[in-house]
């Protein structure tokens, strides 16, 4: 099995990043969330899913990538639930994993059918399905929903403004420990990125 792609990413285009490793291009598609982050010319190590689609006579290998082992690890946990396909998943994805564990250990039904191609029906069956599940991966998801939802969101910012994801964990931490369980995206970003500096 296909552990993770490194190399360069030559070009992203429609939810695929083409990443160069040696003399090989591969074709990686991307949920949303990742797929606004990534940019050509930057150097990654991405965690994939191997999927093998059957299409006609043929079986077509599908690689999905992720910005963290955790975040390949929700998703396949998001594709057990009936009915939610690998491409279904992807196209779903346009949040990071972080905030829909909240939403689904929360039980926030409007939340989850905010994202594209999931409706009433389906948000139940992944509540129904994933609910007790979050927490093993995402730890307490479901207390300090504001802070947890907020602090998850602050975090694609700051990947997305270059900050390493495992220092971006401590910023986060420490903004929201300073700013307390009510404070929103923005002033969490502020605040993480003032502490930065200060480093």
């Amino acid at each position: 099995m296909i552990e993770s792609i490194r190399g360069s990413v030559e070009k992203t285009a429609d939810s695929i990043i083409h990443i160069r490793t040696g003399p090989i291009v591969v074709r990686i598609l991307a949920p949303g969330y990742f797929f606004k982050s990534v940019s050509a010319g930057q150097d990654v190590d991405i965690p994939v899913y191997l999927h093998l689609q059957l299409e006609g006579n043929r079986i077509v290998p599908l690689l999905v990538g992720f910005p963290e082992v955790r975040d390949r690890e929700f998703f396949e946990k998001f594709i057990s639930v009936s009915g939610v396909g690998v491409k279904a998943a992807v196209k779903a994805l346009e949040k990071p994993p972080d905030r829909i564990a909240s939403a689904i250990a929360s039980e926030d039904y409007d939340y989850l059918t905010t994202l594209p191609g999931i409706g009433k029906k389906r948000a139940r069956q992944i509540v129904a399905g994933l609910q007790e599940q979050m927490e093993k991966i995402y730890g307490s998801v479901s207390s300090g929903r504001t802070a947890s939802v907020a602090g998850g969101e602050a975090k694609a910012v700051l990947r997305q403004l270059g900050v390493p994801v495992t220092e971006a964990d401590k910023l986060i931490e420490t903004a929201c420990s300073e700013l307390g369980e009510e404070a929103g995206t923005s002033d969490i970003v502020k605040r993480a990125m003032k502490i930065r500096s200060r480093q």
